[in-house]
């Protein structure tokens, strides 16, 4: 048995209209894996399956859509270890602490995003991979920023979460695994 985290793209006050958490937590668990849980309301779940990390991607892709949402609201899904490993690394630490709600760490859908357009760009953000993760500190508010749609348009699609959120679903992952 797997532990896995479950971000949903493009979550909020619209897609709660059509979609609640609790609607998913139930089609999740009618739908075979086990444990399911959501952690804050922005399409965030943890949940255990026998499955691999593809077909647990599919699965909730299609549970989405059967409940109303569209392709937009892709599953990104990640292990529990993968989480762990991101959170450990912590390769922005002085803004972990000082600002983690500006401090975002974008998953990508593909399994090699395409990362080469970084080095040309020249914004005010600092930017680091880790992995197939990019982790963004943002100087200024994330609304005022252009990365945002750079980053999808140059890397494909792409969810995103502030380091308190990575933290508590790598903490609550990790106490699913022991």
């Amino acid at each position: 048995m797997t532990t896995y985290v479950v971000l949903l793209r493009a979550i909020g006050p619209i897609t709660h209209k059509i979609m609640s958490m609790a609607q998913w937590r139930e089609a999740v668990s009618a739908a075979g894996f086990i444990n399911p849980e959501t952690y804050v309301a922005t399409g965030n779940m943890i949940v255990e399956s026998e499955l691999g990390i593809a077909d647990v991607s599919g699965r909730m892709n299609e549970i989405v859509i059967g409940l109303g949402l569209g392709p937009g609201n892709t599953a990104v899904v990640r292990t529990a270890r993968q989480m762990q490993r991101l959170l450990a690394a912590n390769p922005l630490p002085d803004a972990a602490v000082a600002n983690p709600q500006a401090l975002a760490v974008y998953f990508f859908a593909k399994a090699r995003p395409d990362f080469g357009w970084i080095g040309d760009y020249a914004g005010p953000e600092t930017i680091h991979v880790e992995g197939t993760h990019l982790i963004v500190d943002y100087i200024t508010p994330v609304s005022s920023s252009r990365l945002p749609v750079i980053i999808e348009k140059k890397s494909g699609t792409v969810t995103a979460r502030n380091w308190n959120t990575v933290r508590g679903l790598a903490e609550k992952a990790a106490a699913r695994v022991g």
